[in-house]
């Protein structure tokens, strides 16, 4: 995949969600394969997303070697992150040092795609419609 192909597939996913207010994203391209890409995405509800992500792009893969998808609700309060981040709480986990925060523990689990992360938080925000 190429790096223009990626960035075109993340802005696309961000165009398709509803609950999306608004997004400020940025893009640092290192060449020859290599991109540094943050954001912050604004939802109806004004929770947040923000992410980073370093990657390097192969002929037929791309490997992410940072990364951080951090959901927070409109006062700020984390509601889950996922990060791939040396934390020592996470070590004994089998993913390690892929792994989940959510509330005040921290999960076993592989880097979620964006569209994945971004299908979380509409769920999360429907829930909140339904009360």
């Amino acid at each position: 995949m190429r790096i223009k192909d990626y960035l075109n597939q993340l802005l696309s996913s961000i165009t398709k969600n509803p609950y999306i207010e608004s997004q400020n994203l940025s893009f640092e391209e290192h060449p020859p394969n290599a991109a540094y890409i943050t954001g912050t995405i604004v939802f109806i509800n004004s929770s947040k997303l923000h992410f980073k992500e370093f990657i390097i792009f192969k002929s037929k893969s791309i490997d992410f070697l940072k990364y951080a998808y951090n959901y927070s609700d409109k006062d700020a309060t984390t509601i889950f992150r996922y990060d791939n981040a040396l934390d020592p709480r996470a070590r004994k986990l089998s993913t390690y040092p892929e792994h989940k925060h959510i509330s005040k523990k921290i999960l076993p689990v592989r880097r979620p795609a964006i569209e994945d992360v971004l299908k979380e938080i509409s769920d999360f925000i429907e829930q909140g419609m339904k009360r």
